[in-house]
């Protein structure tokens, strides 16, 4: 299992993209990495996905796993 940073957004809409991390923790440092750059959700939140993790946070940024 994986997880996913989730976007929150007025009137309780969830939007993520294509990224699954190993960890809710690595999960929840990229969600807040980009929510500080970005305006327009209101808060983030991480959910399970048994999608494959694609995805890993290296000395601060989010690294590809191919």
């Amino acid at each position: 299992m994986g997880y996913k940073p989730m976007f929150l957004f007025k009137g309780g809409e969830r939007k993520g993209n294509a990224q699954v991390f190993s960890t809710e923790e690595e999960a929840r440092e990229s969600a807040l990495a980009r929510f500080v750059v970005w305006t327009m959700p209101e808060g983030i939140d991480v959910e399970p996905t048994d999608d494959p993790v694609n995805f890993r946070r290296i000395d601060g940024r989010d690294e590809y796993l191919e």
